[in-house]
């Protein structure tokens, strides 16, 4: 079999610990605002709570001279248990915004509190990646259990754990193929799978499922929320497709262009109930989404003209 250089995986890794190292450095500057936070939060009962609370989160990227406003006064709650998909045009912050909830960024402004605390890396919160972040030397088995390994989780109950997450997934008779040997929505499979394994209350999800075809997207889509049903987790989605953001979010939080500000939080309740993909409030709810995402597109490529009208 050919060897894959583990160069690709290892590069992205080291970056994602470069950056949180980086961003440590800001944790001090938000502090007197998690205090005052915190100081309100003991006003009320602590069941009153969001599991989530974003406020006023903004974000800019720099790099010499260049500054690239992600985030702009970004402000949203989720509850326990509840799902969220965050949908708006590309570059609009919407990956930004995970990295911040997952705390592999820290906020330069605003303030982003999980179960009450400011949001750093932590045990219980697990990304799923775009690409799958499967490290192609590993087999399945090794894939699913490594981040058991990094956090030395004894051998017997890294087992159980595995052994449970990959028949959950129809994956045990693979646990010996590599990443190659498998489809994209089995390899998908796989990078879920890792982070069920440690246990989640949270799950943050970059475009999961966007390279599957059809089918086996609708397939993953059924996964996620029978894992959401039975195990009572909290997540957030990244998505582009308006039909996997009205079945899968409860609320949907749409940005404007860049740099993101929440242009609406829509309800919809009925996202996860048997069957909601075929009623007419499905189809009603997907075609208001398309025509405010219209709207914001419209209204941005308008205002482009303008500008560039005005250099002339």
């Amino acid at each position: 079999m050919k060897r894959v250089s583990p160069r690709g995986p290892l590069a992205r890794y080291d970056l994602v610990f470069q950056m949180n190292q980086m961003n440590q450095m800001n944790q001090m500057n938000q502090m007197k605002m998690v205090n005052q936070m915190k100081a309100m939060s003991l006003k009320r009962p602590e069941t009153g709570r969001p599991f989530i609370e974003v406020s006023d989160l903004s974000y800019t990227y720099q790099q010499a001279n260049l500054r690239v406003r992600a985030l702009a006064s970004v402000s949203f709650t989720l509850e326990q248990g509840g799902s969220l998909a965050v949908i708006g045009p590309s570059g609009c912050g919407k990956t930004t915004m995970l990295y911040l909830l997952a705390g592999l960024l820290q906020p330069q402004s605003g303030v982003v509190m999980i179960k009450g605390e400011p949001a750093v890396v932590r045990r219980e919160t697990s990304l799923i990646l775009q690409d799958y972040g499967l490290l192609p030397w590993k087999t399945v088995w090794d894939n699913a259990r490594l981040a058991l390994q990094i956090r030395q989780v004894a051998r017997e109950e890294q087992e159980e754990r595995v052994v449970r997450v990959l028949s959950y997934l129809g994956l045990l008779e693979y646990r010996r193929f590599y990443p190659v040997q498998l489809s994209g929505g089995q390899r998908q499979r796989v990078a879920i799978a890792r982070s069920l394994a440690t246990n989640p209350d949270l799950l943050v999800m970059d475009e999961p499922l966007s390279s599957l075809d059809a089918l086996t997207r609708e397939e993953l889509q059924e996964t996620i929320l029978d894992i959401w049903r039975r195990d009572g987790l909290t997540y957030v989605l990244v998505t582009h497709s308006i039909e996997e953001a009205v079945h899968l979010g409860q609320r949907i939080l749409v940005l404007s262009e860049s740099p993101g500000t929440v242009v609406e939080v829509v309800d919809n309740q009925q996202a996860g109930s048997p069957g909601y993909r075929g009623t007419s409030d499905f189809y009603r709810q997907c075609s208001r989404l398309r025509g405010l995402l219209a709207s914001i597109i419209g209204s941005a490529r308008q205002r482009q003209g303008q500008e560039r009208r005005g250099t002339c």
